[in-house]
């Protein structure tokens, strides 16, 4: 004969009890952290929007480094690749354009500008403005 414990009609409360007092545990943890979250995330977009803000300028600064770079140094293939990741960073769409056909141009088959020229293909068609639109 097979041991079989014996659960009294009050242990099965006990469990049910204990299993809606932990849900409820967790509901309310996670409705006080959304709301402290929700509450905070006002106070901290001062501070991303000075960060984003001192981003793109360090950005703007590494575009002009890099454009007197290229423009010293017209064959610098990896320079030009870098001025055109800052320009795509910066949404400066058309110069990235020329300057992954750049790089393109001086490396074929180069992987990271067919990357570029299909993300920068993404961007045009969605904001409408892609040749076989007639824009």
């Amino acid at each position: 004969m097979a041991f079989q414990p014996m659960v009294s009609e009050k242990n099965a409360v006990n469990r049910e009890s204990l299993v809606l007092i932990a849900a409820a545990i967790v509901i309310v943890g996670a409705v006080a952290g959304g709301a402290a979250w929700y509450e905070g995330r006002d106070r901290r977009a001062p501070a991303s929007e000075a960060t984003e803000s001192a981003d793109m300028a360090a950005l703007e600064a590494q575009v002009r480094t890099l454009q007197a770079k290229v423009a010293a140094e017209p064959a610098d293939a990896p320079a030009w690749r870098e001025l055109g990741r800052a320009y795509m960073a910066l949404g400066r769409y058309l110069e990235a354009v020329e300057a992954w056909s750049v790089v393109a141009e001086m490396r074929p088959g180069d992987r990271e500008a067919a990357a570029a020229f299909a993300r920068l293909d993404d961007i045009a068609r969605a904001r409408g403005r892609h040749q076989d639109q007639g824009n």
